[in-house]
């Protein structure tokens, strides 16, 4: 009503001409509509309720189980509900890092294997100059001009291959996090947690969603967690239903010589479709809590993602 009422009438005394708070009402609306309303009450009610007596059973396959799914999904809503109470803080941001690739330049790295398989590379003082064929990670360093050759030189940042780290006192993943921690470029922005989750929208709308930069840390972190604390509800409800039909069916159930009620079929239907939607929706929320914290560039298009894969992803789900 509030939402119909804006659009009517904007500027009502209902948002007073906050934009932001409207679309937090909209964010709010779609996601409590969808993942604690719609489908608990569809499945873990109408199902729940239904499913056991029409197939013959005196209870679900298991109870215990039932139960856990049951009270998770108040743990993801009592998430959601708790951004609205977030204070406005203000948050800073890491710029993500930003890494060459010159093996997309077969030309100008072939030219310097070339190069570096000359006779001058086994004099001592161009030895420093020599890399590995097998790093994956380069930064240019200088450039060698000679009459010959005008190639770069590059310096491996000894991150990807195992081959590279045998000679060196510390772990793989040390080395990766040293190597990330020194190129990232630290921008400070101030971002508030309370009132940024309205950007990325109930949709998860990328690249808005997927980076601290338009979404401060706080309310969209809350939000994933919440949506994957629902999906987590929703996988063992429809994993106990499914159960239940294939194993504690009446004998005549079994074989199809009694027909089901066509609202059990239809939520049977239902239940077979999020159990391979609902992993769908799982991965696409992870991916972007990945590219959140952990520097993947899942949804970055700047570094080789692909913006509009949640998008599917999402409504795959939808």
């Amino acid at each position: 009503t509030m939402i119909r009422l804006e659009l009517a009438h904007p500027g009502s005394p209902f948002f007073k001409g906050d934009s932001l708070r409207y679309l937090q009402v909209i964010t709010a609306h779609g996601l409590i509509m969808v993942f604690f309303v719609v489908v608990p009450i569809l499945f873990g009610g109408f199902a729940n309720f239904l499913i056991p007596y029409h197939v013959g059973s005196k209870d679900v396959a298991y109870p215990r189980l039932n139960s856990i799914g049951f009270w998770i999904q108040p743990c993801g809503y009592i998430l959601l509900a708790k951004i609205g109470f977030l204070r406005p803080q203000f948050w800073r941001y890491y710029d993500k890092t930003s890494f060459s690739f010159p093996f997309l330049e077969k030309i100008k790295y072939n030219q310097y294997k070339e190069y570096k398989n000359d006779y001058l590379f086994y004099l001592d003082f161009l030895k420093k100059e020599i890399t590995d064929d097998h790093s994956f990670f380069w930064k240019a360093r200088k450039i060698i001009k000679l009459p010959q050759y005008s190639v770069f030189s590059f310096v491996p940042l000894k991150l990807m291959m195992w081959k590279t780290m045998i000679n060196y006192p510390e772990s793989f993943w040390y080395a990766a996090s040293r190597v990330v921690q020194s190129r990232r470029k630290k921008v400070f922005v101030t971002k508030c947690s309370a009132r940024t989750l309205t950007t990325a929208g109930w949709t998860f709308i990328t690249p808005f969603s997927s980076n601290v930069k338009y979404t401060g840390i706080g309310s969209q972190d809350i939000l994933i967690l919440s949506v994957v604390f629902a999906g987590i509800s929703t996988t063992i409800s429809f994993t106990n239903l499914l159960i239940t039909r294939r194993t504690l069916a009446m004998p005549g159930m079994r074989h199809r010589r009694v027909l089901m009620p066509f609202i059990t079929i239809s939520i049977f239907l239902t239940l077979r479709m999020l159990a391979t939607i609902t992993p769908v929706l799982g991965a696409a929320v992870i991916m972007m809590a990945f590219d959140r914290h952990w520097q993947t560039t899942f949804f970055e298009y700047a570094y080789g993602g692909d913006p509009i894969l949640s998008q599917h992803l999402f409504w795959f789900f939808g």
